[in-house]
């Protein structure tokens, strides 16, 4: 099918923007998050952690505030009932000489998503037509990209992954689903795992003042935040990693969510300290029912004997089983140490569009990338990449 006939009915224009829309739905464009009207602040289905009003509010006053990225922020309403259908909390910015449109990301949202209303389609046709009316409202741009759309909204399929050219991220949620009882839970995991665990809380036990601590106080979480970014800048360089979140800008989101969420629960903190001296921390963002596990730290130096990163992942665990949460989110990381908790892989999604001649050979470019990762004989040869550096490994470590 022509792109012409998937943009139907939506004419391009020569500067790569649309004429007509449908007429389901009605699209009202926000410059701020202070502009959203009330009721995607306390009534709106909050798909992930990712889409509460502390996350975005934080990101639109700080990366947001870039001079390169132009906040989109679109309401749509059901045309005639007024009713809300979703909120796409999107940006146009920059990207390797394209004007490019994407969610509010910059590296910070593992999963991009409409906040819904009571009016959201989460039939195919009826999100095809929503779709179309954003679409159709974009202002003049070269690319559409949307990366990390989640499989499911609420328990309920995302009508996001039936669009044409969808394809899979190059990256997926890590998740993690406990029982009612946590006890249950903790035996289910492999016994060296798990006596490592007790063993490593003995031993920061043993340190004086050694404790455990959700952080309420704002005041407290500010001063323990300013070494938590510390110890992973420091621990990002030595892995020799491109590290960003140390930028002003990102120090100032966190800033920022720290003070917009930690009160109302959105945002945790969760460290171990020891005569108020950080050990471990954990950055975790809740939407009610899922929770978010995205920046975590440990103390180098004489803390490395107590494993303090795994540590307070485990007791932040408990913490958040206590308090009834069941589902969480490890992030997109593919890291061996997750897996000792017992997660789970799953999907994520992606999908480009071009939205002028500009775009077009990027767009080409991700589809046919798209396409060789389902080759068979692509998949042969990675495999038999992989097994070869696993060889290789094993040989250096006899």
């Amino acid at each position: 099918m022509s792109l012409r006939n998937r943009r139907a009915p939506c004419p391009q224009r020569r500067d790569g923007g649309f004429m007509s829309k449908p007429q389901r739905y009605s699209l009202s464009r926000y410059a701020t998050w202070d502009d959203v009207p009330v009721y995607w602040h306390d009534r709106a289905r909050i798909a992930t952690p990712f889409q509460t009003p502390a996350f975005l509010s934080s990101w639109y006053a700080s990366l947001g505030q870039q001079p390169s990225v132009t906040p989109l922020i679109f309401e749509a309403l059901e045309t005639g009932t007024g009713r809300p259908a979703a909120l796409w909390p999107l940006v146009l910015e920059q990207r390797g000489g394209l004007r490019t449109i994407g969610f509010a990301d910059g590296g910070l949202m593992d999963n991009c998503a409409p906040l819904t209303g009571e009016a959201f389609p989460y039939d195919a046709g009826g999100f095809q037509d929503l779709w179309r009316s954003v679409i159709c409202d974009l202002p003049g741009a070269d690319l559409l990209h949307v990366d990390k759309a989640p499989a499911t909204l609420k328990g309920r399929p995302n009508p996001f992954v039936a669009l044409p050219w969808i394809r899979p991220s190059a990256v997926f949620r890590l998740v993690l689903r406990l029982p009612e009882d946590f006890k249950a839970y903790s035996f289910s995991r492999k016994t060296k795992f798990r006596k490592e665990q007790e063993r490593v809380w003995r031993v920061f036990t043993r340190h004086e003042g050694a404790q455990f601590e959700n952080v309420t106080d704002l005041s407290r979480a500010r001063a323990l935040f300013g070494p938590f970014q510390d110890y992973q800048k420091q621990r990002m360089a030595g892995l020799n990693v491109n590290y960003k979140l140390d930028q002003p800008v990102y120090r100032q989101f966190a800033d920022k969510l720290l003070e917009a969420g930690l009160a109302s629960g959105a945002v945790r903190l969760c460290v171990l300290t020891a005569q108020d001296e950080l050990a471990g921390g954990l950055l975790v963002l809740s939407n009610g029912e899922t929770e978010s596990l995205v920046r975590i730290c440990h103390a180098p130096g004489k803390w490395a004997t107590c494993s303090p990163g795994r540590l307070v992942l485990e007791r932040t665990l408990m913490e958040l089983h206590a308090a009834g949460a069941r589902e969480t989110d490890f992030s997109i990381g593919d890291f061996d140490y997750k897996y000792g908790f017992g997660v789970q892989s799953e999907p994520l999604w992606a999908l480009t569009v071009p939205l002028s001649w500009r775009g077009q050979p990027a767009w080409l470019g991700t589809q046919l990338r798209a396409e060789l990762k389902k080759s068979p004989l692509v998949q042969r040869l990675r495999r038999a990449l992989r097994n070869g550096s696993k060889s290789m490994a094993q040989d250096d470590a006899a």
